[in-house]
């Protein structure tokens, strides 16, 4: 039962039509990115022209591909994750599903299915663009499609970089659901998820610059640890300053979203909607 309704699921994501244009609004953000990078290699100075090369080409566009898709899907996501689990209480259609004998766990189990393909399709969709036009850019301005990097055991940080892109996207989708389930506003949802999507950096920058026992308390945040999954490398060289190692980043996340997703299906299983069903 759980397959068919994630499959009912998926069709309602698809029509979500705001879904579709965060896809659309994706690809226009890289070619925005793209254009900013050619005009940087005309105007910038040589030093940044260098740098603007390495980042055209492959495997640079690869690496900034992903790390744009997961930076924009943190936001969008949590906006299309809080609307897919808000419409269905301003709409009333709960009242409809679980009366017909699918558990209430499954039923929010298949939407948070739906929503991780959901953010995978959305991570490949906008990080080949970068990718795609590489070999383009790369003829048009008579440089190397190809440029090795320096750093030590690229190929491994390359190949597991589009799970960890995906990876780090379901802290916001889990946080946006727990809210929407708990206060059943859509608003509210985003405008915490964002909230704290762009605060925790700033907030752990100034717990850092205090230093002692205050440095040690961004090392719990959420959000801030699933944008770090992305950015510290994982076989090689150290994290960049301010941002946690990934082997210290990835057991927050994993705490925070069984913590956060089993408060949500306890929540929705006794608590949320007035619905006899036999679960």
């Amino acid at each position: 039962m759980i397959w068919h309704a994630v499959h009912a699921e998926w069709l309602k994501l698809w029509r979500l039509r705001m879904y579709r244009v965060i896809l659309l609004l994706g690809i226009s953000l890289s070619l925005f990115w793209i254009g900013f990078l050619l005009y940087m290699l005309e105007r910038g100075a040589p030093q940044v022209r260098q740098e603007v090369t390495l980042q055209l080409a492959l495997p640079g566009a690869y690496l900034q591909g992903f790390m744009l898709a997961a930076g924009f899907g943190e936001t969008f996501l949590a906006i299309v994750a809080a609307t897919f689990i808000a419409n269905e209480f301003s709409w009333g259609t709960w009242r409809l599903v679980l009366p017909t004998g699918l558990p209430r766990w499954q039923a929010l189990l298949a939407k948070f299915l739906v929503l991780c393909a959901g953010a995978a399709i959305f991570v490949f969709v906008t990080a080949s663009v970068p990718i795609i036009a590489a070999p383009i850019v790369s003829a048009v301005l008579h440089q190397p499609v190809f440029q090795t990097p320096s750093a030590e055991h690229w190929q491994l940080e390359l190949a597991v970089l589009p799970l960890r892109s995906v990876g780090a996207l379901i802290a916001p989708i889990v946080l946006a659901m727990t809210v929407v389930v708990i206060t059943r506003s859509q608003a509210v949802a985003v405008g915490l998820t964002i909230g704290l999507s762009f605060s925790e950096g700033v907030f752990a920058a100034v717990l850092q610059g205090l230093g002692g026992w205050w440095a040690a308390i961004p090392r719990f945040f959420y959000l801030w640890n699933a944008q770090a999954i992305v950015r510290a490398p994982v076989f090689s060289g150290a994290p960049q300053p301010g941002v946690p190692a990934f082997y210290e980043a990835v057991p927050v996340v994993v705490v925070w979203t069984i913590l956060l997703g089993g408060l949500t299906l306890w929540w929705f299983g006794r608590r949320d909607i007035e619905v006899r069903a036999t679960s």
